[in-house]
Order: C-alpha cells, then structure tokens, then sequence
C-alpha cells in the first residue's frame, strides 16, 4: 500500500498529486505498525534485504519462490504462510526500495528474465502495469481468479483489470477513508465529541468547514485540518472514483475543478494551518496538539501510533460527507516468466484470498483487506482503543463497499504528475484553479498518447 517512506521523506507536490501519481496510495501506509528504524531501512534502492524471522533462503525439498515487497507489513503473512502451507512450498521474501519494485519489474519484464515469483504492485502503478504484457491474466486457468470476484471489494477488482478484460493482479489492501477528528480537541473547544452526534452535524462539506471555523473561534491556536490541498481537495476528487480517465477520455477539469476552488475557498477562509503535511511543521503541530483533524485513509492508524503515539485514544472518525472514498492500496502479481507458477498462485490465493492471510496483516498493521470474508473475524465488530473504543473497523468495512471503482488507466501517473504541476502554481503563485486544471489537461492531451477530450 506503500513505500518505507518516514512521514519526513514526502514531499507536499508528491501529496498533492497522490490522486494519479505514484503516490496514489499515501506511500506512508506501508510503515503501519513498523518501527521507525524499520520504516527507514530500505528508503533506499537495494538489491534486496533479508527480514528477521523470515525463510529467505531456498529449501531443499521444497517448491521456492521469489516474493517482492517494499516493506515489512508482508513478514506476517509470508511468515504464516510458511508455516501453515501443505504444498511444500516456501515463499522467500526479498524486500527492495519501493520504487525497485517497480522499476526492477518493468526492467526484468522489458529484459524477459529477472522478475520474482510475485510481485507486489501499489495502486498509484497499477494502471500502468494493466496497459501492458507481461503479467499472468489471473481470469485464466489454472487461477480461475474470478471465483473469488464477488467476495472481493468492487473498486480495488476494477483497478487490477485491464481495458481488455485481463485481471492482472490480485487484489490484496485497500484504504477506506474519512474525516478524521480529535475528541480532546474538539471538547476543549465546547464542540460535539461523540461520533453519532459529529456525523449527523456535518452533513456536507459546508458543514465540516463550518466545524472548522467554530473550533478556530473557540481555540484560535488549533486547526481542523493541516492543509486543505491535502484534506479537502483531494478526498473530493477521490469520491468521485479513482484516476483521470474514463476509458481513454480525460476527465481532470470536470473531476478536479470543484475540489480544487474547494480547496482555495477553505485557506482564504483561514479553516486549514496551511502546513505540509509529513513535513516538519506537521509533525511538531500534531505533538503540539495544534491539528484536530484530517481526511485520510484507514492505514493512518498504524502510522500514527509508530510516530505520533501521543495521540492514540484521542481520534475518533466518520464517514466523509457527500461520497465515501478510498486512498491507498495494493495488489499482488504473477510475472509470465516465473518458473513456479501453481506455487505463486498459492502464495497469492493465501495472502489476497483468505481470512487467516488477510489479517495476518491487518492486525499488526491496519491496512484493510480487500477480501470481504475477512471482515466476518470478530476484531472487525470491537472496540478500537486507538479511537477510543469506537468500532472503527465496522465504520470502514460500511465504507469500502461504497467507493466508486474504475478501470485504472495507464496514463494515471503521467497525468498526476501534471497535474501535480499546476496544483503547486494555484497554491503558491494564486493562479485560478479552473485554468490551472484546463492547463493540465491541455498538457496531459498533448504529452499522452491516444488519450481523447
């Protein structure tokens, strides 16, 4: 669902442009549950780092296979994996740099030799992957992965499908998102604290502003939220499904205009702190105490309680209004040339399409399963005493079902990063958001091929 990315190593354009780019998934996700010396081993580009307690050697006798990830949220299942499999295979995890996944991927694909077994692919690349050869069809024999269709969440199954009908990868984490808010903030401040009660107030975006605007008048020092460019306009766009196109049409000024005055409406009216989030100011505002709320995904529990571990117990979260939404996710592929096929889609059908393997990572992690027959374990209907005993599994397994979902597009990327571009000039130099997204999608027209208006 990420990278090994610290909330230090982002930056703010890279934030901004998570709605199409290769941060699409809040590449911090992945640190959930990890130390911080963890989370920064393998920041960068390595060959492939061994993990304790992993089998990260062949055995004799045994089916290997060759797994790639860029982080430890995968130790628990590979781990399980190996212990609880009857078809005498080991699964050898070898984790690499978050960008190596990927690029090593696309090299060893390009070169016909050098992919792994499996291979994780992050959202924010998933498109690209889908528009090209290389990757198992799943839908074909012996997979049959289309028997699992139905107990999988819809949007995360359409984003791993190609426009031709291929599946190429399965998929595996998702992040459901909404508002995020503070109950010891919010309470000093004299406002509504209990979840029902905050969730019938804000009724719309209107309201969630107005929220923020009655907190500032009561505690001139705290903010609802961090940045609107990251809390309002990129949740907006995200309800609207995920990418920049519709088959090959651009939608980026009729998805992305709206948010984006949204966005410039809320920082005139002094509601956010105007702060970058992951950067340094952010991190102090949080242990300050200066941020009560946020709009973000799932995952940001676990990254919470390895950096700001201040703060658990105080969060509580509802549904965003107008839409619900998603940010983040991940996917497990099968390159073509992997020699231990049978064996990889075991690993693959273990981890993505089982309980026992779906929360072998949820539960030192957060990061939600795709897969909707795990939800039936009874940690989805507890108490969460990081949101002070709110059943905030059950708010998110309501949530997920009701993301809209498309086709991811390869162009996905390319076009978050121009888009990325003119976010930085309506930000900075106050250029008007409805040319900056003609703008952009002039120059995604222009720079992507066989893409139409």
């Amino acid at each position: 669902m990420a990278s090994n990315r610290n909330e230090s190593h982002l930056s703010r354009r890279g934030f901004l442009a998570a709605t199409g780019g290769a941060f699409a998934g809040m590449t911090v996700a992945a640190c959930a549950g990890l130390t911080t010396d963890q989370q920064q081993t393998g920041a960068a580009a390595v060959s492939g780092t061994p993990v304790a307690g992993l089998s990260n050697v062949e055995v004799e006798g045994k089916t290997n296979i060759t797994v790639w990830y860029w982080d430890d949220s995968l130790k628990f299942v590979t781990e399980q994996f190996n212990k609880e499999n009857d078809q005498n295979i080991n699964a050898r995890f070898v984790k690499l740099g978050y960008d190596d996944v990927h690029q090593k991927l696309l090299i060893s694909m390009a070169a016909g030799s050098g992919a792994p077994d499996v291979c994780a692919i992050e959202i924010g690349m998933i498109g690209g992957f889908a528009g090209r050869g290389g990757l198992e069809n799943l839908l074909d024999a012996p997979y049959d992965a289309g028997q699992f269709e139905s107990d999988m969440v819809k949007y995360p199954w359409k984003q791993a499908s190609s426009s031709d009908g291929r599946l190429v990868a399965m998929p595996w984490g998702i992040g459901p998102a909404g508002l995020w808010y503070r109950a010891d903030l919010l309470q000093a401040a004299g406002l509504p604290t209990d979840p029902e009660e905050v969730q019938r107030r804000v009724q719309s975006w209107e309201d969630w502003f107005q929220l923020g605007e009655d907190l500032k008048k009561k505690t001139p020092k705290v903010s609802l939220f961090a940045d609107a460019f990251s809390d309002v306009y990129i949740p907006m766009v995200e309800q609207q499904g995920h990418g920049w196109f519709e088959g090959d049409k651009v939608v980026v000024v009729e998805k992305a205009t709206k948010p984006l005055q949204r966005a410039v409406d809320v920082r005139k009216r002094n509601i956010d702190a105007d702060i970058n989030w992951w950067g340094p100011e952010w991190g102090t505002a949080m242990k300050q105490g200066a941020l009560a709320g946020m709009g973000i995904a799932s995952w940001m529990q676990s990254t919470l309680v390895v950096n700001h571990p201040e703060t658990a117990g105080k969060w509580r979260v509802i549904r965003a209004p107008e839409g619900d939404y998603n940010q983040g996710g991940d996917f497990l592929s099968i390159p073509q040339q992997g020699e231990n096929k049978e064996a990889a889609w075991e690993f693959v059908k273990y981890v993505c399409c089982t309980p026992a393997g779906q929360n072998a990572r949820l539960k030192p992690t957060g990061i939600y399963p795709a897969y909707k027959p795990a939800w039936e374990d009874p940690v989805y209907d507890q108490p969460v005493a990081f949101f002070g005993g709110q059943k905030a599994y059950l708010l998110w397994s309501e949530v997920a079902p009701n993301v809209p979902g498309n086709v991811a597009h390869p162009g996905d990327r390319q076009a978050g990063d121009i888009i990325g571009n003119e976010l930085t000039k309506v930000e900075q130099e106050g250029k008007d958001p409805a040319l900056a997204m003609k703008d952009a999608e002039a120059e995604i027209l222009k720079r992507i091929k066989g893409v139409t208006a």
